[in-house]
């Protein structure tokens, strides 16, 4: 018996479960402010050589006309000034500007004197505070990049301590740890410093979402997991709309890093409110603990459970292919390549991941250089993924999370490369094809969490995630400097990159076994056995490859573990493949029993018959 066998009882998705998941999903909004609150932190302002050194941004000035050059597409340059021109507002004239624009062999020289800076969107950002522009242009990608490293580290950290020490307890020192680097990092004195504090709320926001989603998708049932994993993804793009709105009323970055930093204080007292997960305690041996909790939700639901405190699994013994226990052993991410089919699946998922998070991130970043507004287009960058997620709830259970992640990549991947061809000069219209490159990549990154969430067994569940989105990080991390091969070459250079690999990431889902329906894996064992022994087209179709017997007679239902094979016969069958029987129903009659054939690989002592009761 198993957790999934006791939610027939309590409920997949009772009152108990819905007001634990809520409280999941309000972590996702700071998780978002602090993930994507750099489109405004260290946003670059337009900008232009100081003169004096009272002066402010203007679009057109004398001074400006006077002391500026212009490059060859009729724009101001940024970076330069006229070198032998020492002009203030009293002497200079526009007549004297429109003289000297024509001397095309006038010597420029640099930005001695500082720069002046736009302020029309934003009245100070981190780039305009330490003048990360011209040859400091690179830098200013850089906390954006910080911020996804620490995102990269901290998945790998808390999903792995989350494994260790419980969800819980991680989940609670990452709120702690990000309110108070969030307050940190408002009152930064310099740029190291700042990308210093970026790093740690990237890692902090990267925990937390991750602990929050295993929790989610842990705590319901089979039924239910499609909504638990994409309903957190809408209260992700709820925190990004409301990031906009508070970047525009505030406007200087300090304030902004405040306001997103102080707020969750009060999501510390979740140490009173969630429980840890029961499936997690049942599978650290813990059933004592999970018991009291499933008896509390039992009873907010209103429900009876039917089974004794000696039918909680992990109090049955695990028993290997040849009749020995197996001892219960601490796992870590080095199982999820250990095994064979393990290992395909982790590296199918982990690219798609990749994919995926390269597109969005790049996408919501793009947000600042495209259209008018940089604060409504990131909002509407934040509200077309709502639309997505809906279509998940909606299709997610008819078609299944293989197919309907495909469409997604793969219709994301072709309307990116839609905007290649369209001019420059129009970018709300790029805006608009990027967008709905988007929604569909939105779809596709929600799904891919709830996806290996299901690949990956109990004991190592967290700890895949946790890897998946260390991982993806690769993609996120990338994207910023993508973007700035936007300014080296073409805008449509990272959109191009964006949507060809999610093209191809989009195909090779297609190899991945479906999980729609499926019980979750609770061992490692079950986890290595899961779409094990398909080809690719079958994968790709989902077509079952049982072999239906009913024409070798009655069968029993349930088959007990086999004799170990003798000393004398080891040796023949070293090169047999072991047969895993699968009960698939209850009733006795052959037909409804069938024989799966796959090559034993799951570490133990001997080859034998090993059971599975799915």
């Amino acid at each position: 018996m198993q957790y999934d066998d006791i939610l027939k009882d309590l409920g997949d998705f009772g009152r108990y479960q819905k007001f634990v998941y809520m409280c999941i999903c309000l972590l996702a909004i700071p998780c978002s402010w602090h993930t994507l609150g750099n489109t405004y932190l260290s946003a670059s302002p337009k900008h232009y050589c100081r003169i004096t050194d009272d002066q402010v941004y203007q679009e057109i000035s004398e001074v400006k006309t006077c002391t500026i050059p212009r490059l060859s597409g009729g724009e101001w340059d940024s970076c330069k000034r006229y070198s032998n021109l020492s002009v203030a507002y009293n002497v200079c004239s526009s007549e004297l500007g429109l003289r000297d624009a024509n001397i095309a062999d006038k010597e420029v020289t640099g930005c001695d004197n500082g720069w002046v800076y736009d302020t029309k969107y934003y009245g100070s950002t981190a780039v305009s505070q330490w003048n990360l522009v011209c040859e400091k242009n690179s830098q200013r990608q850089l906390s954006k990049t910080m911020v996804m490293v620490g995102k990269m580290i901290g998945s790998a950290v808390f999903g792995q301590l989350a494994d260790f020490l419980g969800r819980k307890t991680m989940l609670l020192f990452g709120l702690l740890m990000q309110t108070s680097v969030g307050v940190g990092a408002a009152f930064a004195p310099n740029f190291p410093v700042f990308c210093i504090m970026q790093f740690l709320l990237g890692m902090t926001s990267s925990g937390i979402f991750v602990t929050a989603y295993v929790i989610g998708t842990e705590l319901v049932g089979p039924s239910k997991r499609a909504l638990a994993g994409i309903a957190i993804r809408i209260f992700y793009s709820l925190g990004m709309m409301l990031l906009a709105v508070l970047a525009w009323v505030l406007r200087d970055w300090p304030k902004i890093e405040l306001v997103i930093s102080v707020p969750p204080i009060i999501f510390l007292v979740y140490y009173w409110i969630l429980p840890e997960s029961p499936r997690w305690l049942i599978s650290q041996g813990r059933e004592e603990e999970a018991l009291q909790i499933i008896k509390r939700a039992a009873k907010i639901n209103k429900v009876k459970l039917k089974y004794v405190e000696t039918n909680i699994p992990g109090k049955q013994v695990l028993q290997s292919a040849n009749g020995r226990p197996v001892m219960r052993r601490r796992h870590s991410a080095v199982d999820l390549v250990r095994t064979p089919n393990m290992r395909f699946k982790t590296i199918k998922i982990y690219f798609n991941w990749i994919s995926s998070s390269m597109a969005y991130y790049g996408l919501s970043f793009l947000t600042e250089d495209l259209g008018s507004d940089p604060f409504l287009a990131f909002f509407i960058a934040g509200a077309v993924e709502i639309p997505a997620y809906i279509l998940c709830l909606l299709f997610l259970n008819r078609f299944g999370r293989k197919w309907l992640t495909s469409i997604f990549m793969v219709a994301g991947g072709v309307a990116l490369l839609c905007a290649i061809p369209v001019p420059n000069e129009y970018t709300n219209m790029t805006l608009a094809i990027a967008m709905v490159g988007k929604l569909c990549i939105s779809g596709s990154y929600a799904i891919v969490y709830l996806y290996a969430a299901e690949l990956f067994p109990t004991p190592i569940r967290n700890a895949g995630v946790g890897m998946g989105s260390f991982t993806s990080r690769i993609g996120s991390i990338l994207a910023p400097q993508i973007l700035l091969l936007g300014d080296a070459f073409t805008p449509q250079l990272p959109i191009a990159i964006f949507g060809g690999l999610a093209l191809v990431a989009g195909l090779l889902v297609l190899l991945l076994p479906e999980t729609l329906n499926k019980k979750l894996p609770e061992t490692m064992e079950e986890g290595e056995a899961f779409g094990k022994g398909k080809s690719a087209w079958r994968r790709m179709t989902g077509q079952s490859s049982k072999l239906n017997l009913a024409a070798m007679g009655d069968l029993p239902a349930v088959f007990e573990t086999a004799p170990p094979v003798k000393e004398s016969e080891s040796e023949s069958s070293d090169n047999l493949a072991d047969v895993t029987i699968s009960v698939i129903s209850r009733s006795h009659r052959a037909n409804d029993i069938a024989v799966q054939t796959s090559e034993e690989d799951f570490g133990l002592d001997n080859p034998g018959f090993a059971v599975l009761h799915q």
